[in-house]
């Protein structure tokens, strides 16, 4: 990703992708229609201009807002209230306004929207969403409250998304505060408590996670940005003796040439890269799935009708299947 085009992918990520979804953003640019030219620019005049500015809030999440504002070369900014990114749209017409280079491949186009008044009350974008004009804008302030480390103990624990995806993150007490390490990239967040059940990132402002208790009162559940649901996973502790199934030689579906063995060792698993005999300790965390906190490094096993391992993917993304002795 160019360093020029930083800002417009976080504009479009959020506004059309939803938050904090660049798997969803991927998956969207591969079906991405055919690019649509925009219409060459309108003059208009400055109390034109001043029509459209606001604040407009999210009809998905109450706490993200965009305020548009003039300026003087015929244009408005859109600046997004939860980070300050912003962005730059030109008039197609009284009330359609465009960016040509935010979205590659084709415009990202705005509409704003009157009431019966003759007043702009809302806008749409991308997804079609109505952000309505709000008129008694309050930034959101959250506080972080009084807690210790073993307080934060309490949420640790690897979770797994629920929503058939093999995605899983681990949460973690580090200098009072709760780290969210994502499993497929390594990638880390830090997070602290509004309330017993609440978490708020001071670097994310709208990243948030809420967690719910066990009718035990065990925290196992966790929401991540009011949408993704994730569930905590009950440790394992297989012995070598049981590990030994997994034992053997993967070839990697996409180079003959890559080679895995896997090695039953101290009640872990070893990936032992063939090609360069680097070895990778393996913890498990449920009957199929394996993770090295150290190096990030994840095995996902697959399994036929009958239940018999057949496959691992490594990463996330590379796919080895077993080979036959």
């Amino acid at each position: 990703m160019k360093p020029r085009n930083i800002i417009s992918w976080l504009f479009i990520s959020y506004i059309c992708a939803g938050l904090f979804n660049s798997q969803s953003l991927s998956a969207q640019e591969g079906a991405r229609p055919p690019a649509i030219e925009a219409r060459p620019a309108v003059q208009l005049t400055p109390n034109q201009l001043k029509a459209v500015t606001g604040v407009f809030q999210s009809p998905r999440n109450p706490e993200m807002y965009i305020q548009f504002t003039t300026t003087n070369e015929n244009a408005i900014l859109g600046k997004l209230l939860w980070n300050n990114n912003q962005i730059r749209f030109t008039p197609e017409s009284e009330l359609d306004f465009f960016n040509k280079d935010a979205n590659e491949g084709s415009p990202l186009r705005l509409s704003f929207k009157k009431d019966s008044t003759g007043a702009v009350a809302l806008f749409t974008m991308g997804n079609n969403d109505q952000w309505k004009l709000i008129k008694d804008y309050k930034p959101v302030v959250k506080v972080e409250m009084n807690h210790t480390p073993a307080q934060l103990k309490a949420y640790e624990g690897v979770y797994q998304i629920q929503n058939g995806q093999p995605r899983f993150v681990q949460f973690y007490e580090k200098d009072n505060k709760m780290i969210m390490k994502q499993h497929w990239d390594g990638s880390e967040i830090a997070f602290v408590p509004e309330t017993e059940f609440s978490f708020f990132s001071k670097e994310l402002a709208l990243f948030s996670i809420v967690f719910s208790k066990d009718p035990d009162g065990n925290f196992t559940k966790a929401v991540v940005n009011k949408r993704d649901n994730w569930t905590k996973l009950a440790p394992i502790h297989p012995t070598t003796e049981q590990l030994k199934i997994y034992e053997g030689k993967y070839q990697s579906t996409d180079d003959e040439d890559n080679l895995l063995q896997l090695i039953a060792r101290d009640n872990k698993l070893v990936v032992k890269q063939l090609w360069d005999k680097k070895e990778i300790v393996l913890t498990p965390k449920t009957d199929v799935y394996y993770y090295s906190d150290e190096q990030s490094y994840s095995l996902l096993f697959q399994k036929d009708k009958e239940g018999a391992l057949t496959q691992v993917r490594v990463l996330g993304i590379d796919l080895f299947k077993k080979v036959k002795e």
